[in-house]
């Protein structure tokens, strides 16, 4: 996620990008008194996250609630050594309560003010897949201070893979920079020649992933290289869209990239639908998932999949996760079996399996200190499509996946994508690293204990 806003926000408009809000309950919890390792009973492990449940970002809540219903059916099955896991999750709105704009949280809530609460009241053992770049940011200082592991931070930033200066903390997704450099790869392989264009946040987000798509090899004019403001997020702005895609238009930029959160996405496919302008749109896997998206315009658009396709029954994940999400009525009480597995609802499912593993892999003494030793020494099995394996030098989580299409759906909002072959690339958040295809994709087995 990333210095403003991360992952699906909400909705722009066409002409005046309005915002389209939603609010859901704050799900919290205390958990029992403090032992000698805090969150850890006899009975139970206690965890928690801070994540926008409401405000402007609240359509990032699925994510929490599909690793939630993961814990629920652990818990379910008898648990991890013996003890089941309770994940306490707080509203932060993102760290911009003080906006407004929908939020339930009380504006003088932080993420800061909330962490302290999880810490301090609720005794948890790490944060879990706590979300945003900024957010998380802003309390990197606290939980160290205070011994907490920070496990999965929700976002691709570089933030996260600091072992010498911050060794209990551990991003999970695919870095912007990793991503960028795959595009570039992609790019020149498959529309060589192309004139090539791009949009991106300004601020780690864009930032990053523009300089994957350079340290790729790609070129890219200096006059093409443009970007929208975070803050306009929040004032519900589109001058910079409209500016930026009128330029591109103009240099006749027949491919264009798009680091963009899902509602700038489906704004920049609005405008440049109004213009007459359709250029071969490559979006960020941060925006470009089709169910937060929500636009029809955003149809045969390429992007990265570091999660399976959510139809792609054949894998095996697939069918589990839909399992997990139907069995918990409280996080998903409208999930059937037809439902659309969404992106976000993958993502959720994918760290909480890590967790878990790394839980298990802890054995019954469980200790913060034997919790970290076990991410770097877990052989993790989980949904996405690149291994999982940290290490003393690298905490950053994922490093790739597939190049995947947005699958038409008529004249209605696409909902799933489609991966039109089984090349997986990897390579590290790094601008130096080399990028790696892998022929076939290997999925990992279910664990036996999961099923």
């Amino acid at each position: 996620m990333f210095k403003q806003l991360r992952r699906p926000v909400t909705l722009l408009s066409v002409g005046v990008l309005t915002f389209g809000m939603a609010s859901t309950g704050l799900l919290a919890g205390s958990a029992t008194a403090a032992t000698s390792t805090p969150g850890v009973t006899a009975k139970t492990v206690t965890i928690g996250a801070t994540v926008p449940l409401s405000g402007i970002a609240a359509s990032y809540a699925p994510v929490s609630a599909a690793a939630n219903a993961v814990f629920q059916y652990i818990n379910k099955h008898g648990g991890i050594n013996g003890r089941t896991i309770k994940y306490i999750r707080l509203d932060d709105c993102y760290d911009l309560a003080s906006y407004g704009l929908g939020c339930t949280a009380g504006a003088s809530v932080t993420t800061l003010s909330q962490t302290q609460t999880l810490v301090a009241q609720d005794h948890v053992l790490a944060t879990v897949g706590s979300l945003g770049t900024a957010a998380q940011d802003s309390v990197l200082s606290y939980l160290k201070q205070n011994g907490v592991p920070q496990l999965f931070v929700n976002s691709g930033s570089k933030d996260w893979n600091q072992p010498s200066t911050y060794p209990s903390l551990f991003g999970f997704q695919t870095g912007y920079q990793a991503e960028g450099k795959i595009f570039a790869r992609y790019i020149r392989t498959h529309m060589a020649g192309k004139t090539v264009g791009f949009i991106g946040q300004n601020d780690d987000f864009g930032t990053d992933g523009l300089g994957g798509l350079l340290a790729g090899g790609l070129q890219i004019a200096k006059s093409d290289q443009l970007t929208y403001n975070a803050a306009d997020a929040i004032t519900g702005s589109s001058s910079d869209i409209v500016t930026d895609v009128k330029t591109l238009q103009a240099d006749n930029c027949q491919v264009v990239v798009l680091d963009s959160v899902p509602g700038f996405t489906a704004g920049i496919l609005a405008v440049a639908h109004q213009l007459g302008y359709t250029p071969q749109w490559v979006i960020s896997s941060v925006g470009s998932d089709p169910t937060s998206v929500n636009s029809p315009l955003e149809a045969g658009a390429i992007s990265l999949d570091y999660f399976p396709a959510s139809n792609n029954n054949h894998n095996p994940w697939i069918p589990w996760v839909r399992k997990v999400l139907l069995a918990d009525k409280t996080d998903f009480p409208t999930f059937t079996a037809n439902s659309v597995i969404t992106g976000n609802m993958l993502y959720g499912a994918g760290y909480a399996v890590a967790f878990a593993e790394a839980l298990k892999a802890t054995g019954r003494n469980v200790t913060r200190a034997g919790l970290v030793k076990a991410m770097l020494q877990t052989k993790f099995a989980t949904p996405a499509i690149t291994p999982l394996k940290y290490s003393g030098s690298n905490h950053q989580g994922l490093q790739g996946g597939l190049i995947a299409t947005v699958a038409s759906n008529g004249t209605s909002a696409p909902t799933q994508v489609i991966e039109p072959n089984t090349l997986v690339y990897t390579t590290s958040n790094t601008a130096s690293s080399a990028i790696h295809i892998i022929n076939k994709l290997t999925v990992d087995p279910i664990p036996a204990w999961l099923k």
